[in-house]
C-alpha cells in the first residue's frame, strides 16, 4: 500500500473530548458488567486517585506533546539514517519497532530506582479496572524520549512515532481489566489481559514479568513471560499511606532523597538511584518512611453522597475545562492557560485532601478567588 499517511498532531486537538467520551464510557460498561457479575472491582478512592492522575498527565500532555514532537521532528531531520515513507505498510514496522521499544522502556522502568519513581503510582492501586490506565505521571515522559529517540534517528518521522505512541496507549489501556478471560492462542503471540493481569500483581511468582506492550514474543524471548495461574493480588509490596494525589506523584522520590542522605558516599548514593525497587540499603530506610504500611493494611474510608457528588462533580469540571483548552489552545491567551491550569491542578490537590478526609475551605477559597479575578479582569 503506497498511499501516504499523515499523523501530524492537529493544534486544536478536537479529538481528546471525543477520546475523554469513549474512555468514560468503556469505564462505565466495565462498572455496569462488574456490578451485575457481583464483583467488587471499583473503590471509590483508588477509583478517584487514578482518574486525577491521568487528568494530571493530559494537562501536562496539552503542552509536552508539541515540545516531544519538535525533538523528533529535529532528530529525524539532522540525524536520520534512513528516509522511511510514511505508508500504512511502514507505519506497521513503525508499530513493530515501537513494541520493542515499549519492552525495554517498560523493564527499565521496574528495574531501575530513579525511573520507577514515574511508574510505580501506575501499579499503586489494589483495584484493577480500567481506571488504573489513566494512573500515569507525566515525569515518564522523559524516560520515553530517550528510548524513543532511536526512531527517529532510524528514520521515521515524528508523526509516525507519536501515532506509534497512540496505538501503544490505546492497546495498553484495553488490557486494564480483570472482566476479560484468557483467550486462547491469541496468548501466544498478542499481550492479553491475563498478561497484563500477572503484570499488576504484587505475588512473588508475578514480580517483574510481562513487560511486552502489544506483542508478548519479546517476554518470551528475554525470560520475563509469566502465565496467569494463581489469583492476582493487586498493588506494590508495600502499600503507600495515602491515595493523595501530590503524594501519589512525589512519594517514591522523597523516599529516593531519604536514603540517598543515609548514604555516606558518592557511589552509595548512585546505588539509591540506579539499583533496582528490591534494593535496599542496610539502613532499612524505606520501612522507617511514614508514607508506606504493610501490604493489605490501608484503611479505606467512607464517604457520604454530598462528598461523593462534590468530588465527582469535581472531576468533571477538571475534565470539560480541560478538553475546552485542548480545543481552543490556539485561541486563548497565555495568562488564560496560566490560570486555567491552576485551576485545574489546585482543584486535583483538593480532590487529593478531600479523599483523605482533610480540610480544603482555605484552598479552594484561594481558588475560586483567582479564577473570579481573572474573570473581572478579562472585562475590564
Amino acid at each position: 500500500m503506497k498511499e501516504e499517511i499523515s499523523l501530524m498532531p492537529k493544534n486544536d486537538n478536537a479529538g481528546l473530548f471525543i477520546v475523554i467520551s469513549i474512555v468514560m464510557f468503556v469505564l462505565a460498561t466495565e462498572y455496569i458488567v462488574a456490578r451485575r457479575k457481583g464483583k467488587k472491582i471499583f473503590r471509590f478512592e483508588n477509583t478517584i486517585a487514578n482518574i486525577s492522575m491521568g487528568i494530571f498527565d493530559r494537562i501536562a500532555g496539552v503542552f509536552m506533546v508539541p515540545v516531544i514532537f519538535f525533538f523528533y521532528h529535529y532528530l529525524h531531520e539532522y540525524f536520520a539514517i534512513f528516509t522511511i515513507p510514511q505508508t500504512t505498510t511502514w507505519f506497521l514496522v513503525a508499530v513493530l519497532v515501537s513494541d520493542i521499544v515499549w519492552y525495554f522502556y517498560h523493564l527499565s522502568g521496574h528495574r531501575i530506582n530513579l525511573f520507577w519513581g514515574s511508574h510505580i503510582i501506575h501499579h499503586q492501586s489494589e483495584d484493577y479496572n480500567y481506571s488504573v490506565a489513566f494512573n500515569l505521571t507525566p515525569f515518564q515522559v522523559f524516560i520515553r524520549i530517550m528510548f524513543w529517540s532511536i526512531m527517529p534517528i532510524i528514520g521515521f518521522s515524528a508523526e509516525v512515532v507519536l501515532g506509534t505512541h497512540a496505538v501503544l496507549g490505546l492497546y495498553q489501556f484495553l488490557l486494564h481489566t480483570p472482566l476479560i478471560p484468557k483467550l486462547g492462542i491469541i496468548e501466544e503471540f498478542m499481550v492479553t489481559p491475563s498478561h497484563h493481569r500477572v503484570h499488576h500483581g504484587s505475588n512473588p511468582e508475578y514480580l517483574d514479568k510481562n513487560y511486552g506492550g502489544i506483542f508478548i514474543i519479546w517476554d518470551r524471548l528475554f525470560g520475563t513471560f509469566q502465565r496467569e495461574e494463581k489469583e492476582v493480588k493487586y498493588g506494590i509490596t508495600m502499600d503507600i499511606n495515602s491515595r493523595d494525589f501530590v503524594t501519589g506523584v512525589f512519594h517514591y522520590y522523597a523516599n529516593l532523597l531519604y536514603m540517598m542522605k543515609q548514604m555516606p558516599t558518592i557511589g552509595g548514593k548512585l546505588n539509591v538511584l540506579f539499583k533496582g525497587p528490591d534494593w535496599v540499603p542496610t539502613t532499612g530506610a524505606l520501612e522507617h518512611l511514614p508514607l508506606y504500611v504493610e501490604k493489605g493494611s490501608y484503611q479505606y474510608k467512607t464517604y457520604s453522597l454530598a462528598e461523593k457528588v462534590y468530588i465527582i462533580g469535581n472531576i468533571v469540571l477538571v475534565a470539560l475545562v480541560l478538553c475546552t483548552m485542548s480545543y481552543k489552545i490556539t485561541e486563548i491567551p497565555s495568562f488564560g492557560l496560566e490560570v486555567m491550569t491552576f485551576y485545574m491542578l489546585v482543584t486535583l490537590v483538593s480532590i487529593g485532601r478531600l479523599i483523605e478526609k482533610q480540610s480544603v475551605k482555605y484552598i479552594e477559597i484561594f481558588k475560586y478567588l483567582v479564577v473570579l479575578a481573572y474573570v473581572l479582569y478579562s472585562f475590564i
